[in-house]
């Protein structure tokens, strides 16, 4: 630790005592820690008052306003609390209160430490409020030694260096604040608790102006707006008549019948159509079905019931604009952990064509520009993934076929943006589908994999299941050995942006017996994938979401909020070709692309099995990564 990290210590008495306050890891509090141990200037004595104190760790941890720092909480204690038995409820609901504040920018590890049979419920179901509002929480009971309560408090740093780390500019090691503007809903909170926002077509005040899409090709790789499913007199989506012209203008039954000519009343003739038209044919406007986008009004949970290392979670809704009711998929809004990368202008939206003011708009949306540009590339390798297993089929016989087509496949859910009014304020709102399921992390931008991976692969190794260098016993389960010369793929019109990021060879799988196709080897056989079938330029990791088994018995790891690490040499390779503003912002991927380094993690991690030899990529060593 430094001299920036401060320390502070509270006597659990009953009037909650601080004995050291915000005091700099140096000598001084060294020497302060030595004449507490030697009891030279306070003796323990009296009962442990737990509710005064966490009180006055509330206000300790408030200090730092600018909420720039990770902040850490250890609860030291040798018995069950002091407080009244009926104080005890409040004791955890204030824990959670606390957590709910801080989110995961707050680490906190109850230490019980006595005889065994002490106990520590109120201390453990501390611990357990504290996760359910997103903070890392622990609870130790060690042996009545140094050694055992050095291991847990270990544990304690490390959990605050995680939080420091996400709370640092990895390019430039400032410090970044943390938003301090939200509440966090317990987990697992019903949707009734808490409080919505609606955005509806009978509130004037409050409305959705439109959805964003993305497209990424040569021709436009940027956001696609979304025809208007809406009458453009009053606005209902119900009975809608479409503009025979171009399909992009509806008016409503009950306008239509007003008489007169309804689409020239809403100023849609002519010169509109053919604008319309042009917009289709350039790329930058599109339809999307009910079943894609049910309804153009949402509700927004005010309450933030998921917190992410970078982003912050709400629940949204569609609302039926008939009856008020919710329709279709349930839908997460994402907006960033961090002060300044998220911010809606609180300028009259009419003013927007001011150009400062259009630097501002454009400043709201490169938020998710970086998202829905990295998720869109992500899926793109996710697509080339899935046919490559598919190709793999030919290369075994009928019998083994039906058992390759069970393999899992990899798909990443499409992000929109929906553009709100609110009081003429705008406001940009990212959603996507809200994955149902246990969410995990398969693997992370700095070399983590999964445990069951880790687990299974060792059980490999123990077992000697793997490569063999028999061909014969790769025949035995239906490989055909039919050649496996190397061909170019057709690419079509709607690809040639793709010709940069995919090596379009064919790869015949590897020898192997493929005895071990276990369905947790995919996410990283994935990342693999990505980095070999790329040339190296780019390898997609922080690999999270759920794994579903379908109906049809068909598996899926659904995905979202990718990582994609850039090579170097490619940012090098569009300096020199001096290609425009627009290319090199067409290969950023924020803050969390660690290039070369992610990419060596990863290598150094991992250990290719038997998916990664069905799909004939080769070994490689985090060393030869350069």
């Amino acid at each position: 630790r430094g001299p920036n990290d401060l320390i502070s210590i509270v006597s659990m008495k009953e009037d909650a005592e601080v004995i050291i306050r915000c005091e700099p890891t140096t000598l001084t509090l060294y020497n302060k820690l030595v004449d507490l141990r030697e009891w030279t200037k306070l003796k323990p004595s009296g009962h442990g008052f737990y509710l005064p104190a966490i009180a006055k760790a509330e206000e300790l941890l408030t200090c730092n306003s600018n909420a720039s720092c990770a902040l850490s909480l250890l609860f030291f204690s040798d018995g069950k609390p002091s407080d009244p038995p009926p104080h005890h409820p409040m004791i955890v609901s204030n824990m959670g209160n606390l957590a709910s504040k801080f989110g995961r920018r707050l680490s906190v590890s109850c230490i019980g430490m006595a005889e065994k049979s002490t106990d520590f419920s109120t201390l453990e179901n501390m611990v357990e409020e504290a996760k359910q509002y997103g903070s890392i929480a622990t609870f130790g009971k060690p042996s009545l030694d140094a050694d055992s309560l050095s291991h847990i408090v270990s544990g304690l740093a490390s959990s605050l260096t995680t939080s420091r780390t996400e709370m640092t500019e990895l390019r430039t090691g400032k410090s970044r604040k943390v938003r301090m503007d939200i509440v966090r809903e317990k987990l697992h909170a019903p949707d009734w608790e808490g409080t919505w926002k609606n955005y509806a077509i009978d509130d004037k005040s409050r409305y959705v102006h439109r959805f964003w899409a993305w497209s990424f090709n040569r021709r436009r790789g940027d956001f696609v707006e979304i025809v208007s499913r809406r009458c453009m007199l009053c606005y209902s989506e119900d009975r809608l008549y479409s503009c025979a012209d171009c399909s992009a203008a509806h008016i409503c039954a009950r306008c239509l019948c007003r008489g007169g000519d309804a689409f020239a009343s809403a100023g849609h003739r002519g010169g509109e159509c053919e604008s319309l038209l042009r917009r289709f044919d350039m790329g930058n406007l599109q339809h999307k079905d009910a079943g894609q986008l049910p309804s153009f009004c949402i509700a927004v949970k005010d309450q933030v019931f998921g917190e992410g290392a970078e982003r912050i979670v709400r629940k949204v809704r569609f609302i039926d604009p008939t009856n008020g009711g919710y329709i279709g998929p349930v839908m997460v809004a994402k907006e960033s952990r961090f002060v300044g990368e998220y911010q809606s202008t609180q300028t009259p939206a009419s003013l927007v064509r001011n150009d400062v003011l259009k630097n501002t708009y454009q400043t709201q949306m490169a938020y998710h520009k970086n998202f829905m540009r990295t998720q869109n590339i992500a899926a793109s390798f996710g697509r080339r993934f899935n046919d490559a297993l598919d190709t793999a089929e030919e290369y075994f016989d009928l019998a083994y076929r039906d058992y390759l087509r069970g393999l899992p496949r990899i798909h990443f859910i499409e992000p929109m943006v929906v553009e709100v009014r609110e009081n003429e304020v705008e406001k940009n709102i990212l959603i996507e589908r809200y994955l149902v399921g246990e969410y995990k992390k398969f693997n992370s931008n700095m070399g983590f994999v999964e445990d069951e991976v880790k687990e299974l692969v060792k059980q490999m190794n123990n077992l000697g299941v793997g490569v063999t260098n028999q061909p014969q016993q790769v025949a035995d389960l239906g490989i055909i050995e039919e050649g496996s010369e190397e061909e170019d793929e057709t690419e079509s019109d709607d690809d040639e942006d793709e010709e940069e990021l995919f090596d379009s060879k064919e790869v015949a799988p590897g020898e192997s017996e493929y005895g071990d196709l276990q369905d947790a080897y995919f996410p990283q056989a994935f990342s693999h994938f990505s980095y070999e079938r790329s040339s190296g330029n780019f390898m997609v990791v922080d690999l999270q979401g759920v794994f579903t088994v379908k109906d049809d018995g068909s598996k899926v790891y659904e995905l979202t909020d990718p990582v994609i690490h850039q090579h170097e040499r490619l940012r090098r390779r569009n300096r020199r070709q001096d290609r425009g503003e627009n290319t090199r912002k067409k290969w950023d991927f924020g803050r969390t692309d660690r290039g070369i380094n992610g990419m060596k993690a990863f290598f150094e991690t991992h250990k290719c099995t038997d998916a990664c030899r069905l799909l004939g990529l080769k070994e490689v060593d985090a060393e030869d990564v350069f």
